[in-house]
């Protein structure tokens, strides 16, 4: 776990990453790169570092609308991260504004939530087409949100945006992927429980 969470501070905000934390998709990602680079023809090393290098060109486009078909496909057997509803019920009761941010398309985001009722617990929904990488799009939330950024907590699978987004100054934890039901709730407590216990010392202080 990568948590730096200091003693008083208040988690007002919550982002979470999509594929990998509020659920997961079965996607083959090194065949899809290899697709990509079929698509533009060049060797694609990654689509994170891709999509924030293209972003805004057809080339990105392109190649987003193929992901999207695999994402989409991938969607059919998705389910919510076991206890994901749970923590969402009590962490509205902590957070502020509570956020998806992913690299998958929005239409993939919008349609997994509106199909497990989910939608009405986020504040907003931040894709890969509006803002092509993690660091980018927290930075919009401190910018929205005006808030300290130590008060923003990401909730990410991806060590590499952990690295990034803690360059912000925000909170983070590191949630392994795939976990089994037992797992995921103990891992859902805790965050839920360092929220909790960062607005319980507020209180005190």
């Amino acid at each position: 776990m990568e948590n730096n969470l200091a003693q008083k501070d208040k988690i007002k905000v919550i982002a979470l990453d999509f594929d990998g934390v509020i659920t997961n998709l079965s996607v083959d990602w090194n065949s899809a790169i290899r697709l990509a680079s079929a698509i533009i023809g060049y060797d694609v090393k990654s689509l994170l570092t891709f999509y924030e290098s293209s972003h805004g060109t057809p080339s990105f486009q392109i190649v987003s609308d193929e992901m999207e078909k695999l994402e989409l496909e991938a969607l059919k057997h998705a389910q919510p991260t076991p206890f994901f509803r749970a923590f969402l019920q009590e962490i509205s009761k902590a957070c502020s504004e509570t956020y998806v941010v992913s690299m998958q398309s929005a239409l993939v985001v919008e349609k997994f939530l509106r199909e497990h009722d989910l939608a009405c617990y986020f504040t907003e929904i931040l894709t890969r087409e509006r803002l092509s990488s993690r660091k980018a799009q927290i930075s919009h939330i401190l910018n929205k949100s005006s808030v300290n950024p130590r008060e923003v907590l990401l909730v990410d699978d991806s060590k590499r945006n952990i690295t990034t987004c803690k360059e912000l100054g925000v909170t983070c934890f590191y949630f392994a992927r795939c976990q089994n039901p037992r797992r995921a709730k103990e891992t859902w407590n805790l965050i839920l429980s360092l929220v909790q216990s960062a607005d319980q010392l507020e209180k005190v202080s």
